[in-house]
């Protein structure tokens, strides 16, 4: 893969408070700042997420736009659009903190449109692919749903989105965001998806542990297996471990298989490698790949710092080992710490990051992908889902969210809000200037699953690493080959 290395130059505040610890306490994932937002008090009372609605502000012609509200670049007349229905399907809607949170800005918008109707539409995103291809194939796509980089060249080839996405979208709400999450959103010219979720990755970790033991923050994976050892205990000497030095996700879903794909990366691995004349190349077959996923087994399995149940252990399951004390460290987006809070609010304030470390010679990295929303070619009202869709987003709704479930967003000015005042996001922001977008591949989920299929095999199948290996080296070199021109 033609790897492109980007810096994610947010703000210039921001990124001084970034170099001295975001200007915060570091005990809530809340922020209060002089930028619209909500307070913590708001975000946990939903329907309040976005706002009163008062107040019109001028268009670049210098007329109020009709629909206009502080703080959200409504530029369609949406009142006026008459009885409006739109299904609205957002992975996120399933979660226990992100769910309440969106149904209640879908209550709010439909409070200030009472002519639209929003009907939300659950999907996990383990299940998203498969529900779009059936979807898609049956003409059922609902008018708003997910879509993330690793689904994007299908979307396209399948032309399931509006192609004037941008521009109903429109050029001052495309110049709020961060660049790189256009390009990420982008396929072969064409922008496939609104991105909303900046999900760089980081490795999260026990703040207060470090400080109590004096461990550095590792920089390769050497220096990661002796933190972990360290914080591996048997806290209360009855001979078995209490707590683990960290988790690893081995479930066989894109979640964990994802999460793999980035541990590639920092071996010098490159899924895929476009060779510019429309064919890929797969790096399964070296060394580097053979090297992480030897790795990543014997770290998850062999050294004793991971929970038992590595191939039971999904996103949710990990999570809920570090609140409760059972476990230290776990590579992720942000979205993690909202997960752990969640569970236990009392981890607030004892949680830190830190860039993910790195394969001997391997220069620091990390991916950059983004989740986010399109509209469907079906859809009988894209102006008004793209009017929804920026209302979701503006800043004062993106802080709020983050405050709901420590996403990051791709709103500048919001990211901006967020970093000034909570240093738990300190290593994702660092981890930023060394992250990487993968390019378009129509096959990216196959060979994400060809790597799950790989290690459970391993673990439990009890199959020689280096002949799983070698079987994923040849499925992923027929997959590269399918998706060839």
């Amino acid at each position: 893969m033609r790897r492109r290395q980007i810096a994610l130059v947010m703000a210039a505040a921001m990124a001084a408070s970034a170099l001295s610890g975001c200007g915060g306490s570091g005990n809530s994932g809340s922020a209060t700042t002089a930028a619209p937002a909500t307070t913590a008090a708001a975000a946990s009372e939903a329907p309040e997420a976005g706002g009163e609605s008062a107040g019109e502000t001028e268009g670049a012609d210098g007329e109020a736009a009709s629909g206009d509200k502080e703080g959200y670049l409504s530029t369609f007349d949406v009142a006026g659009a008459g009885d409006v229905s739109l299904d609205v399907m957002i992975t996120s809607l399933g979660d226990s903190d992100g769910g309440p949170f969106l149904r209640g800005v879908m209550d709010k918008y439909m409070e200030m449109y009472p002519n639209v109707t929003l009907t939300p539409v659950e999907c996990s995103m383990n299940d998203l692919y498969t529900t779009l291809i059936t979807q898609a194939t049956a003409g059922t796509l609902p008018d708003i749903f997910t879509m993330s980089e690793a689904y994007s060249a299908n979307c396209l080839e399948m032309g399931m989105m509006v192609d004037n996405l941008p521009e109903l979208l429109g050029e001052d709400y495309m110049n709020g965001l961060l660049d790189v999450a256009i390009e990420n959103s982008t396929v072969d010219g064409t922008f496939v998806f609104m991105p909303w979720q900046n999900n760089t990755s980081a490795m999260v970790y026990r703040k207060d542990l470090f400080e109590e033991k004096g461990i550095e923050i590792p920089k390769n994976w050497d220096e990661f297996l002796e933190a972990a050892k360290t914080l591996t205990e048997d806290l209360d000497g009855d001979g078995k471990v209490d707590r683990y030095g960290s988790a690893f996700a081995g479930t066989r879903n894109d979640s964990a298989e994802s999460r793999f794909q980035t541990f590639a990366l920092t071996f010098g691995c490159d899924f895929i490698t476009p060779n510019g004349d429309g064919t890929f190349t797969s790096g399964f077959g070296t060394d580097a790949y053979k090297n992480a996923m030897t790795t990543f087994v014997r770290l998850a399995t062999e050294e004793g710092i991971t929970p038992p149940g590595f191939v039971e252990t999904g996103y949710s399951e990990a999570y809920t080992m570090i609140a409760a004390d059972e476990a230290c460290m776990f590579f992720s987006a942000s979205n993690v710490l909202g997960g752990i809070y969640n569970a236990n609010p009392e981890m607030k304030g004892k949680m830190g990051s830190f860039p993910m470390p790195t394969a001997e010679g391997v220069s620091p990295v990390t991916s950059f992908s983004s989740v986010g929303m399109t509209i469907s070619n079906t859809c009988e009202n894209p102006e008004v889902a793209a009017d929804f869709l920026k209302y979701l987003t503006s800043v004062e709704n993106s802080v709020a969210w983050n405050e709901a479930t420590c996403r990051l967003p791709v709103v500048k000015d919001a990211l901006t809000a967020i970093c000034e005042n909570d240093e738990v996001y300190n290593g994702f922001v660092e981890a930023s200037d060394s992250a990487v977008i993968y390019p378009p591949f129509a096959g990216l989920a196959e060979l994400r699953d060809i790597c799950g299929e790989c290690w459970q095999t391993v673990v439990s199948e009890g199959v020689a690493v280096e002949d799983a290996i070698a079987n994923a080296a040849a499925k992923a070199e027929e997959t590269a080959k399918t998706y060839s021109n």
